[in-house]
């Protein structure tokens, strides 16, 4: 499950499924779910689509990018509860499901999660989530806040690095908490049972109660949630197949959190908030497959693995104070915010590398009866921006800041084999700290047409201690001499809006992540560093022309988007004998495709949305490093993905309405690693299709929802990792989409 400097797993890199779009339509930035009634016009939902993606309050029809509004509530009443699942139904985005709650990566535009610092950013409202550092396993946790207090979730898609900085190379997500109440008591109680098939039952209970202290001046929110995963996926004996424990793949997830709003004046209001999130589980959902020569074939029948579970965990503890106050024509705010994330915990390597012990020790096979892996790993990152906003004056609006961060990343493994031998033990903490100034400009050449040019100037230092005893690593001490780095972002953006229905952008942008000191891999045999000192940074172009649009009465509305991508020098992990490392790419590469989503309402009742994706991402030269070929489509990226889903909105009495749902979901196929890698075989991962179904019913304050994922219970690989072992096998795993899976749910406002 956790990422290890050691072993190559193609399966960080997985892409899901790609579904509906949240788009211009707003399906799911404003409610299509059976609380909307039948009534309500899509002229109303689309002037309803404010998001903040630009550092500023715009209509999501006037932003000059692509960027999708999710209403977490809209999915979860049809029992899709985890950010994976939500944004299976969000163009132009793949997520990487690693198998357990809160591990896995997003990329998009054709940027694959390609090395250990994150491609694609996230935010808690104005607080960075995603770490800075190659060496916290950043690239394989993900925070997930979905069953929190959260208002809307926005996806933005495209290079962001003059508002968000580094890491929001693909693109970004923001995380957005409804405001406590501040006139009226709101209180909010759920609870989700499900069932899947061949596994355990699921629950997740939750919560919130939002109080205003002092009417109009004063509110807080305190929310919280519990869910219990229910496994799936049997431990079986490896030599056997017998049956050791079923469902070993289960998680438990805690998660709390309060929220202060005080507004003394009109012009000043300070917020408080405070967030906790607590993991436990004992491996993941890997299946252990037959091998790279065959498809999705399971070693053992079904589901089954045969590495044993240990006690694995990951906690996120996000805490965050602002200030905004309004100078009539500028807007000052101001966020200091820590966020601190720990994971680790024993994973069995047994299978993989027991034989090794034996071979190097000398001992006969079967000698060595465990290899544990240890991991304790995180990043605390201390994080100071003061930005200004101004109101249109004039002909001119603009956005001006200034950013501070510092950052400690602790990252210890160790092989621990039985009978003892030296395998690996290994120590590696780090520091980054960053500078940077940013700002934009727009300047409106009337109400139909305006420019904007924005740039950010970064300059980043990273120290990087390691001290490693082993077999697979050699002993070796080293203390890194700090790397500083300066790294300049644009954007470019002009919008032109023809009529009120109509809106069309070009925009082009860059993004990077930082430079880095590099984890030496010693020769055992030498004693000379194999892998490259340093990771330059890397840096991407983006090049964008999109349209917004409904036809009168909105009966018809699209939001499409043509793109280019040049990426440079990009970030890559690069083997050596076996083991992992960093480096760069450096002949880069190029990708292009396009994304659209479409909305057809022929009744107030009926809403079809539909969305593709084409993306087409190959590297421009050969890369032994990596195992790359000129040309050839970056791995676990299919070039083609899309969806449909039917909303029919229905009355049952004069207080209660109804709403079924049906979608369907498609992935094309795809390659799992390199052709011409060293550490891994590429194996063709098959194209998939799956279909979800819910039903809910609704009044003023109850909620009530069945729903089915993955209906016909279709069997199909998510991704693949078939890690090269000698003798022509392999060491292959896959991760599956869930089993069908039944439930139901109510909600409850008071």
């Amino acid at each position: 499950m956790q990422k290890s400097i050691f072993r190559n797993n193609s399966l960080l890199n997985a892409v899901s499924t790609i579904g509906i779009a949240a788009g211009l339509s707003g399906l799911s930035a404003v409610s299509v779910a059976a609380q909307d009634t039948a009534e309500q016009s899509t002229e109303l939902v689309l002037e309803e689509i404010i998001v903040t993606a630009g550092r500023r309050e715009q209509s999501l029809q006037d932003v000059p990018a692509a960027v999708s509004a999710i209403n977490p509530s809209d999915f979860t009443v049809k029992g899709l509860k985890q950010v994976g699942e939500i944004l299976n139904y969000t163009p132009g985005v793949a997520y990487t499901d690693i198998g357990t709650k809160g591990f896995g990566n997003i990329s998009a535009r054709g940027v694959p999660q390609s090395s250990s610092i994150p491609v694609f950013g996230v935010y808690l409202d104005d607080t960075p989530i995603s770490t800075n550092s190659t060496f916290s396993g950043g690239s394989t946790v993900m925070f997930d806040a979905m069953l929190m207090d959260i208002e809307r979730v926005e996806v933005i898609k495209g290079p962001q690095g003059t508002l968000y900085g580094a890491t929001s190379v693909g693109g970004m997500m923001r995380y957005i908490s409804r405001d406590p109440a501040m006139e009226e008591m709101r209180v909010t109680a759920g609870v989700d049972i499900a069932t899947t098939d061949g596994g355990e039952m699921s629950q997740v209970y939750n919560g919130r109660v939002s109080v205003p202290l002092v009417k109009d001046k004063l509110g807080i929110t305190v929310s919280g949630f519990w869910q219990d995963i229910g496994g799936y996926v049997d431990q079986v004996n490896p030599a056997t197949g017998a049956l050791v424990e079923n469902d070993v793949d289960g998680s438990e997830n805690l998660g709390y959190a309060a929220d202060l709003l005080f507004t003394p004046t009109e012009e000043l209001s300070i917020r408080l908030k405070y967030m906790k999130q607590e993991t436990d589980y004992g491996i993941d959902s890997g299946v252990q497959l037959a091998g790279h020569t065959t498809s999705d074939t399971s070693m053992f029948d079904g589901y089954t693995t045969i590495a044993a579970p240990g006690e694995n965990y990951l906690d996120y503890e996000i805490m965050s104070g602002s200030i905004n106050y309004d100078f009539d024509t500028v807007t000052l705010t101001s966020t200091t915010s820590r966020v601190e994330y720990t994971f680790g915990g024993s994973s069995d390597y047994t299978s993989i590398y027991g034989p090794v012990v034996d071979f190097y020790a000398g001992r006969a096979p079967g000698t060595t009866t465990s290899v544990i892996f240890d991991l304790l790993a995180g990043s605390e990152k201390f994080v100071q921006e003061v930005r200004l906003t101004s109101e249109r004056m004039g002909n001119f609006e603009w956005i001006a800041g200034l950013y501070y961060s510092e950052e400690t990343t602790a990252n210890g493994q160790d092989l621990i084999s039985t009978p003892a031998f030296d395998l690996l033990t290994i120590s590696f903490p780090s520091e980054y700290k960053e500078y940077a100034g940013f700002g934009d400009v727009t300047y409106y050449f009337n109400e139909k047409f305006d420019v904007t040019a924005g740039m950010r100037l970064s300059k980043n230092k990273t120290t990087l201690s390691y001290v490693s005893t082993g077999l697979l690593l050699g002993d070796a001490v080293f203390e890194s001499d700090p790397i500083k780095d300066t790294v300049d972002t644009y954007l470019f953006s002009a919008r032109y809006r023809p009529t009120d229905n109509l809106s069309l952008y070009a925009r082009v942008a860059s993004g990077y992540r930082p430079a880095s000191a590099n984890i030496p891999i010693l020769d055992p045999a030498t004693g000379d560093n194999l892998a490259p000192p340093m990771i330059d940074p890397d840096n991407v172009w983006s090049y964008e022309v999109g349209a917004k649009g409904a036809t009168d009465g909105n009966v018809f509305s699209y939001d499409v988007a043509l793109w280019m991508i040049d990426w440079a020098n990009f970030q890559a992990f690069t083997s050596f004998s076996g083991v992992n490392t960093g480096g760069n790419a450096a002949g880069g590469l190029s990708a292009h495709g396009f994304e659209g989503s479409f909305n057809i309402r022929p009744t107030d009742a009926l809403k079809l949305t539909t969305n593709v994706t084409y993306s087409r991402s190959k590297l421009n030269e050969d890369e032994p490093g990596i195992g790359g070929v000129e040309g050839e489509q970056l791995p676990d990226l299919p070039k083609w993905k899309g969806s449909f889903q039917a909303d029919y909105m229905f009355d049952l009495t004069d207080s209660w309405s109804g709403n079924a749902g049906f979608g369907v979901r498609y992935t094309g196929k795809f390659i799992s690693s390199y052709s011409a890698s060293t550490s891994t075989y590429p194996v063709q991962v098959d194209a998939r299709t799956l279909v979800d179904a819910s039903l809910s019913f609704t009044n003023d304050n109850v909620t009530i929802g069945l729903y089915a994922t993955n209906l016909f219970n279709k069997r199909a690989l998510q991704g693949r990792s078939d890690v090269i072992v000698g003798g022509g096998s392999s060491d292959s795993s896959g991760i599956f989409e869930r089993p069908r899976t039944i439930g139901a749910n109510m909600k409850v406002d008071f």
